[in-house]
């Protein structure tokens, strides 16, 4: 009995050992396995709203599988002070907690000095049933309630203010009669009163009307960039006047000045932090042009003769720039389609025929 006894217990060593030998790439396999992975994207909003340093941003990633069930949190990520539209995010997960057979989705929420101001109202799939690992996620505006407090409410109405208002493409912007300077308007206080008199004057949209009214400069966070920039704030609306306009009695020379482009289309230019800003000089000793587009320095010739005003052989250098492409492709576009032009105090507009391009403002160097 001894040997057969020997020759089992042999044998049941060799079971074992294989058996371990069969669970080590398993075991190699789950160690080789990620214990996190990363979800990243944007989170938007249309309306032009800018967020105080105050705001946070709120990011989940949820189970949506089941539809009579709340949906499951797997993770989350919370931002403070994200700056402006749009907000890149990089969600943490567990991969061991991802089921091929269900679906995920993301959602995200900002709140700003204690209020909701903007959440999803939609799924945003991710991970399964073909989704990936990027996403933008595009958020809608809460309601305010029909009666909000304001901190303007509170406080002693500003200084007594005349210029020209305009509202256009969602960006409002003041021109102060006294400097002949012009500012973006805050989208609080009375300004939902001054913009709801603009819409109903019955002046053409984009085209300024003179207004009076109390309020205030201060600095607020721009609509782009994670920067502040000095915004009228509107505490009351005492008078909308299309009747009258305060042309300034100073005006610059168009050639021979540093005109520096303040928009677009009707839209802000805003000059990416760390380059240089565009804009534009016209030679008085002949008829060269030279300037900043936004990313290359470019050049070209122009003519003028009365309020005339076109531009030709325009070229540029060819460096590439991370920001300001835009800004530059639409400034030499908008070279390129004048036709005429206004100087109004420190003020250019460039037209093709009656539409508005760009409009500039003198700096004195």
């Amino acid at each position: 009995m001894k040997y057969p006894l020997q020759t089992l217990l042999a044998i049941t060593l060799a079971i074992v050992a294989s058996a371990c030998q069969e669970q080590a790439p398993a075991k190699a396999d789950e160690a080789s396995a990620p214990e996190t992975a990363v979800i990243s994207g944007t989170v938007s909003y249309r309306e032009r709203i800018a967020l105080s340093d105050q705001a946070e941003l709120l990011v989940t990633l949820e189970d949506v599988s089941r539809q009579d069930v709340a949906a499951t949190v797997i993770a989350r990520q919370t931002i403070a002070d994200p700056g402006q539209v749009p907000i890149r995010f990089e969600l943490s997960y567990a991969p061991a907690d991802i089921d091929e057979r269900m679906s995920y989705s993301l959602r995200a929420k900002i709140q700003d000095r204690g209020r909701l101001m903007f959440t999803s109202d939609t799924h945003t799939p991710v991970l399964t049933r073909g989704a990936g690992r990027e996403a933008h996620i595009m958020l809608v505006a809460v309601q305010r309630p029909a009666v909000e407090p304001t901190a303007a409410a509170t406080e002693e109405p500003g200084m007594e203010l005349e210029g020209m208002f305009r509202y256009m493409a969602d960006a409002a912007l003041f021109r102060d009669c006294r400097s002949g300077k012009s500012f973006p308007v805050a989208m609080e206080g009375a300004y939902i009163e001054l913009e709801r008199a603009y819409l109903n004057s019955g002046i053409d949209a984009g085209s300024e009307v003179m207004v009076r009214l109390r309020g205030r400069y201060l600095e607020r966070p721009a609509m782009e960039g994670n920067r502040n920039e000095v915004k009228l704030i509107v505490d009351k609306l005492e008078k909308i006047d299309p009747q009258n306009t305060c042309a300034p009695t100073d005006h610059a020379e168009l050639q021979n000045t540093y005109w520096k482009l303040l928009e677009l289309d009707g839209k802000p230019v805003v000059t990416p932090e760390g380059m240089r800003e565009a804009h534009i000089v016209l030679a008085t000793d002949g008829s060269s042009a030279r300037g900043h587009a936004g990313c290359n320095n470019f050049f070209g010739t122009f003519q003028a003769t009365e309020d005339k005003l076109t531009f030709s052989a325009l070229g540029s250098t060819m460096m590439a720039c991370p920001e300001g492409m835009d800004t530059e492709q639409a400034f030499l576009q908008a070279l390129g389609e004048t036709t005429r032009f206004e100087i109004s105090g420190q003020f250019l507009t460039l037209f093709a025929d009656d539409r508005r391009l760009a409009r500039l403002e003198a700096v004195y160097l």
